[in-house]
């Protein structure tokens, strides 16, 4: 995995010492309003699941688990977010993104969901994006719009089996 750059941000691959500095953004309850789970239990759960997604593939070996660390370029600090995508082998991916709450309408999640996918479809063997969002979450349906990602039928939702309450967008 290498680490992807932006006009604003360095994406990092995501190593078990992001967790400190992505932990007091996971526990503000604002980060977790249309997430189908809750906050890391403690910061050394959210080490461990780090340390997990280290190893970049699922316990069968068939899916890529590829996570990177969000850092702005303009001052020092830590991650302020994380970008992700799980590579399946029929050439998909589901892709997932969350950033600072103090850092929203900036354009950074967008620029960083863009260096990601860019990325994905020149260096990996994806061919079509997915995502599910929570119908309620105005901010992300929107930037998968942006990023031309389009809804998917409620047949093939349901299909997919995604959540009620939730849509599946594809690109």
């Amino acid at each position: 995995m290498q680490s992807l750059v932006t006009a604003g941000l360095r994406l990092e691959p995501l190593v078990e010492a992001h967790a400190d500095a992505l932990y007091p953004m996971l526990i503000d309850p604002r980060q977790s309003t249309f997430l189908d789970h809750g906050p890391p239990a403690s910061l050394a759960a959210l080490r461990e699941r780090c340390r997990r997604l280290e190893s970049r593939r699922s316990a069968d070996g068939s899916e890529h688990w590829l996570n990177w660390a969000l850092i702005l370029h303009e001052g020092a600090g830590g991650a302020i977010g994380f970008v992700q995508a799980t590579v399946c082998p029929d050439g998909r991916a589901w892709i997932a993104y969350q950033l600072a709450h103090a850092l929203w309408g900036r354009g950074l999640a967008t620029e960083a969901t863009q260096a990601m996918l860019e990325h994905l479809a020149v260096d990996w063997p994806v061919t079509q994006f997915m995502a599910t969002v929570d119908r309620r979450n105005e901010r992300s349906w929107r930037l998968l719009e942006r990023l031309g990602f389009g809804r998917a039928h409620a047949q093939l939702a349901r299909a997919m089996e995604v959540a009620p309450g939730d849509w599946l967008y594809l690109r």
